[in-house]
C-alpha cells in the first residue's frame, strides 16, 4: 500500500466502525494486516471477528444479556484501537514519510533502553537551574556555555518528537508531562513548547490520555500555557469527536466542566479564531462564478441589454436590515484592529501570512519544535541576533515584540531572523518605522485592557492559532501531516461542544459573527440550529432569509421572508425582500405587490420607484413602466443609466423623437454596443436608413462586441421591429449590409 492507501483505508475503515457497520471495517483492517512485518495485528483482529460473531449469533436468540450493549461498544473501542496501531505500524515501516523516519528511529531507541525520561527531566530542569545562576552571577557562557545552549535545544526538540511520534501514553509518558506540567522549574514558554507537541501528538493519534493530560495543563491555569491547552483540547476532540462515546473516563471528564461560564467564553473565542483562519474568498468566487451566472442566464436577453440591474446602486439589493443589532460591531477591541489593519491575518487575504511565508527557511524553523516556541526576549536564538548588531540596539525592538499582540509567535522569530539579512541604513529606517506602528499598537492595547480584560486571553489564542495554521500550511513537511484546517471545523456542530456548553448565546454569538462575516452558508446553519426560543424572532428568521438571498437561494429566502412578515417589523425593508425575491423567482405580478406595497411607506425611495419600473416593464406594462423611470429621472437626474430603459420603452412605445433623445444623452456619458443598435432601431423606423446603419455599423465594430455578437442582439430584437412595420426580409438584409460595412471600415 502507498502511504496515502494506508491514510485512506484507515480513515474508511474508522468511519465504518463509527457508522457499525463492523464487517465492512474487519475487511479494511485484515487486508492492511496483511501489509503489516508482525502477526499481531492479524491476531488481535481474528480476535475480535470471533467476539463480533458471538455477538451476532446472540444478538437474535430469544435470551436477555443485560450486558451487551456494553460488550458490543467495548467491541468497537477495541477494533478502533487496533486500527490506529496497524495504522501507524503500516506509515512507520513504510519508510517514505520523512516524519515516520524519525518515529522510527525513535522506537528504536526506545526498545534500546536509550530513552529514560527521568533524566531527560532532569538535564532540562538543571540547563535551566545553570542558566539562571549565570544570568544571576552576570557571567557571560564562553564556548562552553554556547555548547551547552546547543545540548539544551537538542534535548527540547528530542523531547518534542518523543510526546509528538508516541502513539499511546504509558505510565512513563504520563509521569514525564505530569512532572514536567508541575515543575516550577520548568518555565511558561517551556511548557507552552511541550503542550504543543502533545497536542500535535492528540491530532496524529488518538489517545484518551493525551487528552486527560491537556485537561490537567488547563486546569493548572498558567497563563499562556492554559490557553494552549484548551486550543489543544477543542482541536482533538474534534478531529475525534465520534469516538468519545467509547471513553466513559472521558465523559466523566467532560461532565465536569459542562455550564462552565468562564470555559464557555474561552471555548467561543476559539471557534471565532478558528473560524477567522479558514478560507474567507470562498463565498465570493461561488456567487460570482457559480451563482451569479445561472442567475444572469435565466433573465430575458432583453434586461441584460438595458442593463436594469445596475440602473441604482447594488448597496440597495444587499442592504441588510438597519434594526439589526451589530452583535459584533467595531469596537476599540484589539483584535478588530488587527483584522483591519492586516485584512484578516490568514490564508489568501493575510498580508503577513504571504510576507512571512518567504521567511520561514531560516535554519531555525528546521526543528519542528521551534515552529511552537512561544516568543519571548531570552530566546538564546533571539540574545545572539542582539547581541550580533554592532551598530543598532535591538533589545528595545524585542522587547516590545515580546509585549505585542498584533504579530504571532512564529513571524516575530522570522522578523528577528531576517534583521540579521538587512544594511545598517535599512535596518534604522525599517526600526523607526516599526517601532511607531508598535507604539500606536500599544496605545491600543492599553485601551483595550481597560475596556476589556478579556483581551490578552484572546490575543494569545490569536497568536497560537497563527502559528498552528503557518505549521500545518508552510512547513516543508505539511503533506505528510493531516491539516486539521482542511476539515470544516464546525466545533458547534459536535458531541463534545453540546455536552459542555449549555449557554445558548454561545451557538447565537457563532451565528452573528459568521453572518457579520459574510459567511452566509454557515450563518444559515447555526441559525437555523438555535433552539426554537432563539430562533422564532423576528430578526433571526430576517437574517435567514437575507442569508438564503446572498447565497442565490431565493425560493428559500422567500419563505422565510414571509415568516418574517408575520412578525409585523421593519415593514418597508421586509417588502422590498420579498419584491426581491419574487424577482429573481420570475414572478413579476407578485413582486409588483410588494414593491407597490413598499411605496405606500417609502414613496421617494429611488430603490422602490426603479424596480416598480423593472416589475412593470417585465409585465410588458411599458407606458406605467416609463412614468416610474421619469420619476427616477426626477429623483436622480445625475444617474444617466436610467436614460437606457427610458429609451427602449419610447422606442417600444412608438415615441422614436424621445427615444432617440435620451439615447444620444446616454452615449454621452457611456459607451454601450447594444445602445447603438437600440439608436439604430428607432432611426431605421424613423425612416433614415443612412443612420440607422451608421448606428449598427459602430455596434458592430464595438470594443466589447463584434459582428457575431452584434448579430445575435440584433436578431433578439426582431419582434420589436416587425412590431413597428418592419419586414423579416428587410432585418436579414439589414444585418448583411452591417457586416460589409464593418469589414469594409476594417480593412480600409
Amino acid at each position: 500500500m502507498t502511504f496515502k492507501e494506508i491514510r485512506n483505508n484507515h480513515q474508511k475503515a474508522s468511519a465504518y466502525i463509527i457508522d457499525r457497520k463492523v464487517g465492512f471495517a474487519l475487511d479494511i483492517y485484515f487486508e492492511m494486516a496483511g501489509e503489516a512485518t508482525s502477526d499481531y495485528y492479524r491476531i488481535q483482529l481474528e480476535k475480535h471477528k470471533e467476539t463480533y460473531r458471538n455477538i451476532l449469533d446472540h444478538a437474535f436468540q430469544d435470551v436477555s444479556d443485560p450486558q451487551r450493549d456494553q460488550i458490543y461498544l467495548h467491541l468497537l473501542k477495541s477494533i478502533l484501537e487496533v486500527g490506529d496501531q496497524l495504522k501507524e505500524h503500516l506509515l512507520t515501516t513504510h519508510q517514505k514519510s520523512s516524519v515516520y523516519k524519525t518515529k522510527w528511529k525513535l522506537e528504536q531507541d526506545v526498545q534500546a533502553g536509550k530513552i529514560r525520561y527521568q533524566d531527560l527531566l532532569e538535564k532540562l530542569t538543571l540547563d535551566r537551574e545553570l542558566d539562571d545562576l549565570l544570568k544571576d552571577s552576570n557571567i557571560q557562557a564562553e564556548e562552553e556555555g554556547d555548547q551547552e545552549a546547543f545540548d539544551r535545544d537538542e534535548l527540547y526538540s528530542y523531547l518534542f518528537r518523543i510526546i509528538w511520534l508516541t502513539d499511546k501514553y504509558g505510565e512513563a509518558e504520563m509521569e514525564l508531562l505530569q512532572d514536567i506540567k508541575d515543575s516550577e522549574k520548568i518555565p511558561w514558554h517551556d511548557k507552552s513548547l511541550f503542550v504543543s507537541a502533545l497536542t500535535l501528538s492528540a491530532l496524529r493519534s488518538f489517545d484518551e490520555r493525551k487528552v486527560e493530560l491537556l485537561f490537567d495543563f488547563y486546569d493548572k491555569q498558567q497563563d499562556e500555557v492554559w490557553q494552549r491547552a484548551l486550543v489543544g483540547i477543542i482541536y482533538a476532540l474534534y478531529e475525534y469527536d465520534q469516538r468519545i462515546e467509547f471513553y466513559d473516563r472521558l465523559l466523566e471528564r467532560l461532565d465536569t466542566y459542562a455550564g462552565n461560564g468562564l470555559l464557555e467564553r474561552n471555548i467561543e473565542a476559539i471557534i471565532i479564531q478558528t473560524i477567522k483562519s479558514k478560507e474567507t474568498e470562498e463565498l465570493t468566487r461561488r456567487w460570482e462564478e457559480e451563482i451569479l451566472p445561472e442567475i444572469m442566464k435565466m433573465r430575458p436577453n432583453i434586461e441584460k441589454k438595458l442593463d436594469l440591474e445596475n440602473i441604482v446602486s447594488e448597496k440597495f439589493l444587499e442592504d441588510k436590515n438597519p434594526e439589526w443589532e451589530k452583535v459584533f460591531e467595531d469596537s476599540p477591541d484589539l483584535l478588530d484592529k488587527i483584522q483591519e489593519f492586516s485584512k484578516m491575518q490568514m490564508e489568501g487575504s493575510d498580508v503577513f501570512m504571504s510576507a512571512f511565508g518567504r521567511l520561514k527557511h531560516f535554519p531555525f524553523f528546521q526543528r519542528i519544535s521551534n515552529w511552537f516556541i512561544p516568543f519571548y526576549k531570552e530566546n538564546p536564538e533571539v540574545q545572539q541576533i542582539s547581541e550580533g548588531q554592532e551598530d543598532v540596539n535591538l533589545s528595545p525592538l524585542v522587547e516590545k515584540l515580546e509585549s505585542s499582540n498584533f504579530m504571532c509567535n512564529s513571524d516575530k522569530y522570522s522578523f528577528c531572523l531576517n534583521l540579521q539579512y538587512i544594511p545598517e541604513e535599512q535596518k534604522n529606517t525599517m526600526m523607526q518605522l516599526f517601532n511607531e506602528e508598535m507604539k500606536q499598537m500599544d496605545e491600543i492595547g492599553q485601551d483595550e485592557e481597560m475596556l476589556n480584560d478579556f483581551a490578552r486571553t484572546k490575543s494569545i489564542y490569536t497568536q497560537y492559532i497563527q502559528d498552528i495554521y503557518r505549521f500545518f500550511k508552510l512547513h516543508p513537511l505539511k503533506n505528510e501531516i493531516d491539516d486539521i484546517f482542511q476539515h470544516k471545523l464546525d466545533i458547534y456542530n459536535t458531541r463534545f461542544y453540546n455536552r459542555i456548553v449549555r449557554n445558548k448565546k454561545v451557538r447565537r454569538n457563532i451565528a452573528e459573527f459568521y453572518f457579520e462575516r459574510n459567511h452566509f452558508d454557515q450563518a444559515v446553519e447555526v441559525f437555523k440550529n438555535l433552539d426554537e426560543e432563539q430562533r422564532n424572532t423576528a430578526e433571526v428568521t430576517e437574517k435567514i432569509a437575507y442569508s438564503y438571498q446572498r447565497l442565490g437561494d431565493y425560493q428559500d429566502a422567500l419563505d422565510y421572508y414571509l415568516k418574517a412578515e408575520l412578525f409585523d417589523t421593519n415593514k418597508a425593508w421586509i417588502n422590498k425582500k420579498i419584491a426581491l425575491s419574487y424577482r429573481y423567482l420570475n414572478q413579476p405580478e407578485r413582486a409588483l405587490q410588494y414593491y407597490q406595497e413598499a411605496e405606500k411607506l417609502e414613496p421617494d425611495n429611488l430603490y422602490i420607484q426603479a424596480y416598480i419600473g423593472h416589475s412593470l416593464f417585465q409585465l410588458k406594462r411599458y407606458e406605467e413602466a416609463l412614468k416610474y423611470y421619469f420619476k427616477v429621472e426626477y429623483l436622480a437626474p445625475e444617474n444617466a443609466k436610467i436614460r437606457r430603459p427610458i429609451a427602449w420603452c419610447s422606442f417600444i412605445l412608438g415615441k422614436f423623437e424621445t427615444a432617440e433623445n435620451y439615447l444620444l444623452k446616454l452615449l454621452e456619458k457611456e459607451s454601450r454596443y447594444f445602445d447603438y443598435i437600440t439608436l439604430g432601431h428607432v432611426y431605421w423606423c424613423m425612416n433614415d436608413i443612412g443612420k440607422a446603419q451608421h448606428a449598427y455599423k459602430d455596434a458592430a465594430l464595438h470594443e466589447e462586441a463584434g459582428f457575431e455578437t452584434f448579430a445575435t442582439s440584433f436578431l433578439d430584437d426582431q419582434e420589436y421591429l416587425e412590431a413597428h412595420g418592419i419586414q423579416p426580409f428587410d432585418i436579414h438584409l439589414m444585418m448583411d449590409r452591417v457586416k460589409l460595412l464593418a469589414e469594409g471600415e476594417q480593412n480600409s
